[in-house]
């Protein structure tokens, strides 16, 4: 556990402008900059994957989550890379008796999606990872 606060100064002219000097600044930066070099490595993985998946023709699945399941019927999010230049999220629903329809769709580009996957949780870039070094390794 980080202590987020280390002391703080009141300026005592206006009583409320309050600077807070703390050593969670450091580990902030330092988390930022991880963050920048696993997003760099993710799109250039991405971008070779996508070369990849346009000479076989298919797409690579790289992650599957199931958001919400009832007795029969569910509703999933499957993202794909498509081709060279496109990422592709759709949430649907299925089973029971919901017809299969799509509820969501996103397009992302290459540069785009490692970002907002990073956003969503760290988990999916784990998935789509490993998913993409799969695939690289019978490549």
């Amino acid at each position: 556990m980080v202590n987020y606060y280390s002391h703080a100064m009141i300026n005592k002219e206006d009583g409320f402008n309050i600077r807070l000097i703390n050593k969670q600044l450091a580990v902030d930066e330092r988390q930022v900059t991880l963050d920048e070099w696993v997003l760099d490595r993710f799109r250039d993985k991405l971008k070779k994957a996508a070369v990849l998946t346009t000479r076989f023709g298919k797409p690579l699945v790289l992650y599957r989550r199931t958001i919400e399941e009832f007795e029969f019927a569910g509703e999933d999010e499957v993202c794909t890379l498509i081709d060279e230049k496109y990422a592709l999220v759709q949430v649907y629903t299925h089973g029971g008796f919901i017809p299969l329809s799509f509820q969501e769709q996103y397009v992302f580009s290459l540069d785009d999606f490692p970002k907002w996957v990073m956003k969503r949780s760290r988990d999916l870039v784990l998935q789509c990872l490993e998913a993409i070094d799969e695939l690289l390794s019978m490549g």
